[in-house]
């Protein structure tokens, strides 16, 4: 490792958060299993996913016959298609009741060529696994598991071919999250630092030259008070003890302002993602 990566190394464990609480809890994505999805239109799923499969292929890899590692699979979003095209994929994800949702969906439409493998990504041995080199894709799409330098390596590590990131570059949360956070904590939402420029930055002081894209978005949805009670309290579980009490608080603001007992929210997201080719610096 030279000096400018053992720095950005270094740098990266500085800039992030304290892990193992709030979304990167299993319990959250547990919770969250069952709808996830389901408020984001089907046109706004199948541009997404049409982008991110024409980026990829814009490398010359071959999906049939492909062997795929999606990392933080979540319910099969790349996954499923992946399959279909023809790909042997390996799905890890953290929560059990999203892989349950995945391996539903895969049943339903008769894909037999996903593994699924219920598992924090830090605690993979890739040794033991076989997993070190045998990837032609590894898949990271805006998940918690590429939490540091250390696991964004696991994810290089595991690839022979082509390797797929993408993450937030910010986030404007909704107004009910600072109002909150003010009303409970007496404190101004804060917030976080989003990491996308982190693993750039690593790739690039190792002679990589991902190929990128930033994309803005503004997404609203209509959510029922108990799924944004849920939300809300699991994000903002990453930095303060949640009691029941507080849920109440939240609960009772949620339906001060929802609508047939929707609380419609706004978020304006910039989202990047990059692809590279491991063995082309």
């Amino acid at each position: 490792m030279d000096e400018n990566t053992k720095n950005w190394f270094e740098y990266w464990h500085q800039a992030t958060p304290a892990i193992g609480r709030g979304p990167r809890q299993a319990s959250f994505w547990d919770k969250r299993a069952e709808k996830y999805g389901d408020y984001v239109s089907s046109d706004r799923k199948e541009g997404k996913l049409r982008t991110v499969l024409d980026f990829i292929q814009s490398t010359g890899l071959k999906i049939e016959d492909a062997e795929v590692l999606d990392i933080g699979s979540g319910p099969g979003t790349f996954a499923l298609p992946l399959a279909k095209m023809g790909a042997k994929v390996t799905a890890v994800d953290i929560s059990a009741e999203m892989l349950k949702r995945l391996e539903k969906s895969a049943a339903e439409d008769g894909i037999s060529n996903i593994k699924t493998i219920h598992s924090a990504w830090k605690d993979i041995d890739l040794d033991s696994m076989g997993f070190k080199g045998k990837f032609d894709l590894v898949i990271a799409s805006m998940t918690p598991g590429i939490n540091g330098p250390e696991t964004f390596d696991m994810m290089l590590d595991a690839s022979k071919g082509v390797c797929y990131y993408s993450g937030w570059v910010n986030r404007k949360w909704d107004s009910s999250y600072n109002e909150l956070y003010k009303m409970l904590f007496n404190e101004e939402f804060r917030e976080i630092t989003h990491g996308f420029y982190l693993p750039f930055m690593y790739l690039y002081t190792m002679g990589y030259r991902p190929e990128i894209k930033i994309k803005r978005d503004i997404w609203n949805s209509d959510e029922t008070v108990e799924d944004m009670v849920e939300t809300v309290s699991g994000f903002f579980s990453s930095t303060k003890d949640i009691d029941e009490e507080m849920k109440g608080r939240m609960r009772e603001y949620f339906q001060e302002r929802s609508n047939d007992g929707k609380y419609r929210s706004e978020t304006i997201a910039v989202t990047g993602m990059m692809v590279w080719e491991k063995n082309n610096k």
